[in-house]
């Protein structure tokens, strides 16, 4: 993995986070790219440029990274195509 940019400082974006509350996570997949959005906020974007490893399917799965003790539930999971 190779970091090209920054999508903001990581204590400003960890503030933008509801940890209380409801967070709205949005996702978009596009060819060899995701954009996580968290709030509205972009808070990573990640490309793929190894045609040899990736899989253009699959599944979807949602990760919870180590961190502070939290609840984690998920609700409103929608798929939209173009």
């Amino acid at each position: 993995p190779e970091v090209i940019g920054s999508t903001g400082d990581k204590q400003a974006l960890f503030g933008l986070i509801d940890r209380d509350g409801w967070n709205e996570c949005h996702v978009i997949a596009k060819g060899n790219m995701l954009i996580h959005l968290i709030n509205g906020r972009v808070m990573s974007i990640v490309v793929d440029d190894d045609p040899q490893g990736r899989s253009a399917a699959g599944l979807i799965g949602m990760q919870v990274h180590v961190g502070p003790p939290m609840k984690i539930e998920f609700r409103h999971i929608r798929l939209k195509t173009e």
